[in-house]
């Protein structure tokens, strides 16, 4: 085949790659690299597989790439970012260093690797690679977006918000950019940017996924003007767009939530006894409190805080999900990688916090592989949980919180799981109630290290001194001394709230 036949074949697989025709053009481009190794088809080859799901066969089509051009760092990004996919981070980032060695100045190649550091909670060492892009490239959108949410988590509200604007310059549709801002500010009626974000969102066209970014901001707005009206019409207004996005059916959570209690009844009773690095796993309804605890938790000089990690789903997914009989081997299995993927993060041996909430999903299964583990199940005010989740955008797919009907049926299946779970394991599972943390808190402290079986430390009640990165939007409560205004938040919106009201 001729190199113009080539490119021409290229374009043409190109154009069926974006139309997410991944089938044909992995056959397409089997077919040509057997006779002719050219990277372009491989990039495309790695592409529509790791698309496909199937990330481990696009790692081996990019090793058999390199076989053939070591030297091409477009090969080792997509290595790096395919082993970072898998949460083998530090094969990612072996990939992505061995690409700057060959180009420094690889933009993707820096961005990603400040990604990866960023993840592994390496805060210094990530803003620093993010500055450099920067330097070589200073209106690098993607880059400034990347820094000003990790100065976001870290508490650098001013930096974050200063580059939010400078990404608005130059994008104003950016609208994301407009409700991270308003997560920030105070607003009152003359407020630049409340007037600003009005004058957006009545003269630009924008599309839905740019519409509900505003509403969201909007609502936020107006809450802090009390203009409960408006507030809440701006909330519903981003969350109808929501839900129209997702789809979503409160069956499918229902079938979920069935679903786990039936897997987890029909196991044997296999399950490790050995004593493993101890992990607390804090659960709940997201926006309970669960941030706040972590902080606390992680204040302790005992006790690394891990964040909101995705891996336990991970691991259902592969082990328990379709597997009808769970052997010791599985376990150690299940064990060995998650133990695997904390080291990527902190391989000491103090008490390890994972805070992904909707763990509450996964308890009995936890206890099978990681046997000495405790979990934290934060309850807070039903209303005002489920109100918070309502006017919170959430960037990970919560997608049940866009309608308060869905939501008060959630809370209830919530409840109902881990009622099934306190049952089995009563000694495993803590309650703590987040108005009892807030109105008590030196008391709820003790309780709370006490069943952790953590001594005293006097650092837990400064948390809000506490640097660590906070990677959820609840960044700006937690870093904050303990206060009550997260109490009966909802005031001001009950005649709108009536979905709810049965839950309190």
């Amino acid at each position: 085949m001729g190199e113009l036949d080539l490119k021409k074949r290229f374009e043409e697989l190109k154009k069926k790659f974006l139309e997410k025709k991944y089938d044909r053009v992995i056959e397409e481009c089997n077919s040509i690299l057997k006779n002719n190794d050219i990277d372009v088809f491989y990039n495309l080859l790695c592409l529509a597989y790791n698309n496909k799901g199937k990330t481990y066969k696009a790692i081996d089509v990019m090793n058999e790439a390199l076989k053939h051009n070591p030297k091409n760092v477009d090969f080792l990004n997509n290595l790096g970012m395919f082993y970072s996919n898998i949460y083998e981070y530090k094969k990612a980032e072996k990939k992505y260093k061995k690409g700057l060695e060959i180009d420094k100045n690889n933009l993707s190649l820096l961005n990603n690797l400040a990604n990866l550091k960023k993840d592994l909670d390496q805060t210094e060492e990530s803003v620093n690679i993010y500055e450099k892009i920067l330097s070589i490239k200073p209106d690098a959108l993607v880059v400034m977006y990347n820094l000003a949410g990790l100065y976001n988590s870290l508490g650098r509200f001013e930096k974050s918000k200063e580059l939010y604007f400078q990404i608005l310059k130059q994008k104003k549709d950016f609208t994301e950019a407009d409700r991270l801002i308003s997560q920030m500010e105070k607003y009152n009626s003359k407020h630049k940017h409340f007037l600003n974000i009005k004058e957006k969102l009545s003269n630009m066209k924008l599309n839905d996924n740019s519409l509900l970014h505003l509403h969201f901001a909007l609502g936020k707005a107006y809450g802090d003007q009390k203009n409960y009206i408006e507030s809440f019409n701006n909330y519903k207004k981003a969350n109808d767009i929501s839900k129209k996005i997702s789809n979503y059916n409160f069956k499918k959570s229902k079938k979920r939530f069935e679903a786990i209690k039936e897997k987890f009844k029909s196991l044997n009773d296999c399950k490790l006894n050995k004593t493993y690095r101890k992990i607390i796993f804090i659960v709940g309804m997201p926006r309970s409190g669960t941030s706040l605890t972590e902080q606390i938790l992680a204040s302790h000089k005992n006790v690394i805080g891990g964040g909101e990690l995705p891996y336990i789903q991970k691991i259902y997914n592969d082990f328990f999900k379709s597997n009808q009989d769970i052997e010791e081997d599985d376990l150690l299995k299940c064990n060995k990688e998650y133990l695997n993927f904390l080291s990527n993060i902190d391989d000491s041996n103090k008490v390890f916090t994972d805070k992904a909430p909707l763990n509450f999903f996964y308890i009995g299964f936890i206890m099978k592989f990681l046997p000495n583990s405790k979990f934290i199940n934060i309850i807070r005010n039903p209303i005002d949980n489920c109100w918070s989740i309502y006017k919170n955008y959430f960037p990970t797919k919560i997608d049940f919180g866009n309608d308060l009907s869905d939501l008060s049926k959630y809370y209830r299946s919530y409840q109902d799981l881990m009622f099934f779970w306190k049952r089995l394991f009563p000694n495993e599972i803590y309650d703590l109630r987040y108005e009892n943390l807030i109105n008590n808190t030196k008391q709820e402290v003790e309780k709370l290290l006490k069943f952790c079986s953590l001594e005293w430390d006097e650092n837990c009640l400064a948390h809000h001194k506490n640097k660590r990165v906070i990677k959820t939007i609840s960044f700006n409560q937690a870093r904050r001394p303990i206060y009550n205004t997260s109490l009966k938040s909802y005031a001001g919106y009950e005649k709108y709230l009536t979905d709810l009201m049965d839950l309190s």
